[in-house]
């Protein structure tokens, strides 16, 4: 086991240095009583996408002290922050060594809330929130395959947007509900006609999960004909990829872009 080969080389490095401290007297002999392993964790500290843990020893006739993070990392110091990128339980285990030796090895389970919490949490504010095109920036919508996002149309310079699709309002709320506003008319975009017509305002249950491919998470819009940004967008899949997101700033990308499929990526600010 991999724990196994960190142990032997805690034990190795351990026995070095209790070897060069001790003096010609000694005659090499190791002694001292032998550590315990014992440690604190701090309540996971949720950082962007990730969460920070913060793990203390408190163990006692330590000089050295061995990390294993349970997702594959290892550190060591007395005190160390670790930073996870996923959620889950994680098993963490301290191997301390001092002048008597290795300590016993101690495990305490870490639970860390999925980034799929936190992506969920900032889309819908926790209870409900909206959002809007950002016509403050240039691009703001851009059309054309995964590998090339803006191949087919590079997008317009900022405040260019029609003033019927930058006032829209897209609105999330926490038991998976999404609302459009079209604020009485809505931009169609297909190939007849890229003018604003008679609003389209609807609502629609949507459900939330991972991402298939790239993006934070993904959710998919249940009912027919329902849209983000564009009237042409993710027509019959609907599903809408989060590809960045903060608490004012959000990034989709609409279709799944699979089989080297139409997506649309948009660029949206929080109201």
């Amino acid at each position: 086991m991999q724990y196994i080969g960190y142990k032997t080389a805690l034990l190795a490095l351990a026995s070095a240095m209790v070897f060069t401290s001790c003096d010609k007297e000694d005659q090499g002999e190791i002694s001292g009583p032998k550590p315990t392993s014992s440690f604190t964790a701090s309540t996971p500290k949720v950082v962007g996408l990730t969460s920070e843990v913060t793990f203390t020893s408190t163990s006692t006739d330590a000089f050295l002290y061995q990390w294993d993070f349970g997702d594959g990392t290892i550190g060591s110091g007395q005190t160390v922050t670790h930073v996870y990128t996923k959620g889950g339980t994680f098993n963490v285990q301290l191997l301390t060594a001092g002048r008597g030796g290795t300590g016993n090895t101690t495990t305490q389970q870490v639970v860390v809330v999925s980034p799929l919490s936190t992506v969920n949490r900032l889309l819908t504010g926790g209870s409900s929130k909206t959002w809007m095109l950002d016509n403050t920036v240039d691009a703001p919508i851009v059309v054309g395959t995964e590998g090339n996002p803006s191949q087919y149309f590079a997008g317009v310079k900022a405040g260019e947007l029609p003033a019927c699709q930058s006032d829209d309002e897209y609105t999330f709320s926490s038991a998976n509900g999404f609302t459009y506003d079209s604020k009485g008319e809505t931009f169609y975009a297909n190939q007849k006609d890229y003018t604003c017509q008679t609003g389209l305002s609807d609502t629609s249950p949507f459900v939330f999960g991972a991402a298939v491919g790239n993006g934070l998470g993904q959710f998919t819009l249940n009912k027919a004909g329902t849209f983000i940004g564009a009237t042409d967008a993710s027509l019959t899949e609907r599903v809408y990829r989060i590809m960045a997101i903060d608490e004012k700033k959000m990034t989709l990308r609409a279709g799944s872009g699979a089989s080297n499929g139409t997506v649309f990526t948009m660029k949206l600010v929080a109201k």
